[in-house]
């Protein structure tokens, strides 16, 4: 069965590219703007002389700038990926179980690609196969740092 955004009317269907279009130029622009942020922290480490004055702010900044562009990144990939489903007929329908995701969902989240029940369920896997009801989930530190999960099966 393939599935197709047939689903949607066409007026529909072109403000989700909209929303995407518009989503793709917003994040460009703040992944462009942290590349220069990153680089403009790396610029002011001087690399020769690591002595314990060095500031680590600068590190830090530089740090913060990488991370936050790896995660800007990682969203700009994402659009790209709605979009080529748009183009192939497969946009709005989860990439789980293949049903269809809400229209308000995908106004909402235009590049989401699960509908909202495999999104909690994913979400709620806690390194196990096994998904559990995410009102039942128990969460308990114990000393020395380990944490135990418990809670049912679904």
């Amino acid at each position: 069965m393939a599935a197709t955004t047939a689903r949607f009317a066409p007026r529909t269907l072109a403000v989700l590219v909209d929303l995407l279009l518009a989503r793709r130029a917003s994040v460009a622009r703040c992944a462009e703007a942290l590349r220069i942020e990153a680089a403009d922290a790396l610029s002011r480490q001087d690399l020769s002389d690591l002595h314990e004055h060095e500031d680590p702010s600068v590190d830090t900044d530089a740090s913060t700038a990488l991370m936050l562009g790896e995660w800007v990144e990682r969203r700009l990939w994402e659009v790209e990926e709605a979009l080529t489903r748009v183009a192939d007929g497969k946009y709005g329908y989860c990439v789980s179980c293949g049903g269809g995701i809400p229209l308000e969902r995908l106004r909402a989240l235009p590049a989401t690609v699960n509908c909202v029940e495999c999104s909690r369920r994913s979400l709620y896997r806690i390194g196990e196969t096994v998904d559990r009801d995410p009102r039942s989930v128990t969460i308990q530190e114990k000393p020395g740092g380990d944490t135990s999960v418990s809670g049912s099966e679904r």
